[in-house]
């Protein structure tokens, strides 16, 4: 990926945040693909493909937006390149399935919801075109959330581990809610609300849906971000 002009702060945080989202449901699409003939149900084998082909689309959509950015992208593929750690391998288990649709794409999911309204024209199209198919996957997440935390047992156990190893990875992903870039951008229009909105938003509503199941996971505030890699 090279960059064709010099940019302002606010330009390369923006190039560096768009182009890690599309990074990053490109790795969310390979890992539902994998377990769309391994989940436990027919049905959650359908959702899994459905979800990896909506993923996979986003991705495609997102990285032309790196050209607005004054981006030139070395290949025209769906290669990953640099997504989180924990979505970047084959899933192991079906826990970690639902733990990275909770929280990595809930994270993601926010994120684009604060571009819908952007200044940068082209993302705000595609943010808008990405929540509306976000909501199926939201609703797949906290349905099978609620089936294993009630399953009790060895499947509630996972889940609560498979959720704080996946917060621990993607709440760093958005970064430090002082980053001067992120707030230049937040001046500028480009997107609505900064790295601690993103976190709060989604901690609060992981956080509520666990509590009704009487499932305990502790969601503090990330550290060791890096941000060439944004993980």
């Amino acid at each position: 990926m090279t960059t064709g002009r010099c940019t302002d702060a606010a330009t390369t945080t923006m190039i560096s945040l768009v182009g890690s989202l599309a990074d990053n449901k490109s790795a969310l699409g390979l890992r539902y693909g994998e377990w769309a003939v391994s989940a436990p149900t027919i049905e959650s084998a359908v959702a899994a493909a459905a979800m990896a082909q909506d993923e996979l689309g986003h991705a495609r959509s997102t990285y032309p937006v790196l050209a607005k950015l004054g981006v030139t992208r070395d290949e025209e593929t769906l290669d990953p390149g640099h997504p989180l750690h924990a979505i970047a391998h084959e899933l192991p288990d079906w826990a970690s399935v639902i733990a990275a649709n909770l929280v990595v794409d809930g994270i993601l999911t926010t994120f684009v919801a604060s571009a819908r309204e952007s200044s940068i024209e082209p993302l705000a199209q595609r943010a808008r075109k990405i929540l509306q198919e976000e909501g199926a996957h939201r609703r797949h997440a906290e349905a099978w959330t609620r089936r294993l935390a009630r399953a009790g047992g060895s499947d509630r156990d996972l889940l609560a581990t498979r959720i704080a190893q996946m917060w621990t990875d993607a709440a760093r992903w958005p970064g430090p809610d002082d980053h001067p870039g992120y707030g230049e951008a937040i001046d500028q229009g480009m997107v609505s609300e900064g790295p601690a909105a993103i976190r709060g938003r989604v901690r609060s509503w992981l956080t509520d849906l666990l509590d009704a199941e009487g499932v305990k996971v502790r969601l503090g505030e990330p550290t060791g971000w890096g941000e060439e890699e944004r993980r």
